[in-house]
Parts: C-alpha cells; sequence; structure tokens
C-alpha cells in the first residue's frame, strides 16, 4: 500500500473529524450565550435555535436546485444544525466508510463507492425524522387550533395568541409557534411570519391557517369561529385518515 495515500486518508479524516467537533460546539455554544443573554422568564421554554433556508427565488442549474433540496431537507426534519454542519457529517461519514473500504482492499473504486455510499448513507435518517415530523405536526393541529380558538375567544390579540400557544403546546408544533412569536416580536408582518411556518413546515392544513391568519389580520373577522371551524374539518380529517390506513391494513 501507498504510504502518501495512507497519509492523505488519514489526514482528510482527522481534518473532517476536527471539523464536524468544531461546528457542533460552535452551535452548542451559540445556543448557549443565546440563552444566557436574553434576559426571558424561567419558565417559558427557549427558543432552540434551528437553520433557516432561502426563501428567496429557487436557483437555477443542477446545483442550485440540488443545494435547495438539501437545505430544505434539513430545516423540515428539524435537527438542531445548519447545512455546513450537516455537509461536513456527511463528508466525514464518506471519509470513514471509503476510507475503510480502500484500507481492507487497497482497491480506489472500492474507496470511491465506499465514499459515495458513505456521504449517502445519513440522508435517509433525515428523510425518516422529517416525515415523522410532520406527522407529529398533523396530530398537534386541530388542539392547537382549539387553544388559539380559546385564546381569541377570551380576549387576547393574534400575537398574544400565538405566543401562548408557543408556550403551551408540545414540541415539535410549540417550537415552530414560539419562532413565529419570536418574529413577531422583532417587527416581522403576520404574512412573513406565516410563510416562514409554511416553508418549515410543508402541510396543507399549515398553509391553510397561514392564509387563514395572514387574511384576518389585513381584513378582520371572526377569528375564534373560524379556527373553532378549522379545528373541527382537521379533526375529521385525521380520523378519516386513520379509518382508511386501517381499512387498507385490513385488506
Amino acid at each position: 500500500m501507498n504510504l502518501a495515500v495512507l497519509t492523505i486518508v488519514c489526514f482528510a479524516c482527522l481534518a473532517s473529524v476536527i471539523g464536524v467537533v468544531g461546528l457542533v460546539v460552535r452551535d452548542f455554544f451559540f445556543r448557549r450565550s443565546e440563552a444566557v443573554g436574553i434576559a426571558t422568564d424561567e419558565a417559558q421554554p427557549r427558543l432552540r435555535r434551528l437553520p433557516l433556508a432561502r426563501d428567496a427565488v429557487p436557483r437555477t442549474g443542477l446545483v442550485g436546485s440540488i443545494d435547495d433540496k438539501f437545505e430544505k431537507l434539513i430545516v423540515e426534519s428539524g435537527v438542531p444544525a445548519d447545512g455546513l454542519t450537516v455537509t461536513m457529517i456527511l463528508i466525514l461519514s464518506g471519509l470513514v466508510f471509503g476510507g475503510g473500504a480502500f484500507l481492507w482492499t487497497e482497491d480506489g473504486l472500492s474507496g470511491i463507492i465506499g465514499f459515495i455510499v458513505g456521504m449517502v448513507a445519513p440522508l435517509p435518517y433525515l428523510s425518516l425524522r422529517r416525515a415523522s415530523r410532520l406527522r407529529d405536526v398533523q396530530s398537534q393541529l386541530a388542539d392547537v387550533l382549539d387553544m388559539m380558538s380559546r385564546a381569541t375567544r377570551a380576549g387576547e390579540s393574534l400575537d398574544q395568541a400565538i405566543g401562548l400557544v408557543g408556550q403551551r403546546a408540545s414540541e415539535p408544533l410549540g417550537l415552530e409557534f414560539r419562532r413565529c412569536a419570536r418574529h413577531l416580536q422583532m417587527g416581522l408582518s403576520v404574512t412573513a411570519a406565516m410563510r416562514a411556518l409554511v416553508h418549515r413546515l410543508p402541510l396543507m392544513d399549515v398553509r391553510i391557517l397561514a392564509t387563514t391568519l395572514s387574511v384576518h389580520r389585513q381584513a378582520g373577522g371572526n377569528l375564534a369561529l373560524t379556527l373553532e371551524r378549522m379545528s373541527r374539518v382537521v379533526r375529521d380529517r385525521m380520523v378519516y385518515r386513520q379509518q382508511m390506513r386501517s381499512v387498507t391494513a385490513a385488506g
């Protein structure tokens, strides 16, 4: 075996490990300093830092399309890491698989195939995490709509209702509403906050909710009654899906 090639492989693996550890430590200390720097009530759940994908016009070309889909997968999966950290993890996985295959077989083609397999291996985990997260959001949405309806019926404003849901709802939907409440506190409009919510949760029911809240902020109306009716529709659709899955499984 060529000693120079072995040295290069070991150096690449070591550099990737150092890079991944550095990015993880950076994210950890950033979240810690952010939590300490912001004066909040101890009883209020803290907002976890999540990656923000590009909301701009989709980029053209094959590389731009793949990059957009990769960032969208990271955002929708809800992993507490940005695109650079996930990319470094993929490279490290590829170097481990590829380097192991090369050292085992002493064949360059096997090392290249192992590197490709290692980079692709973590992607199914992100896809499964995204699917599980969206299912949890779908199951929580009806209860969240009922909570918002009761809050607005009690005299709370839309911003206060969103903040209340963020504090009392369970994860992952509670985290998303805390992000919306933080956006509203920063001065963003309801339309912009709802657009970001739909970007992170690409569900039809969430899109309908975002449109409803945006229209209410512009035109007004009985928001409590609208949310109550929407909650019934979402719950009926969820029951219908469960019955359909049961009938299909029985068949």
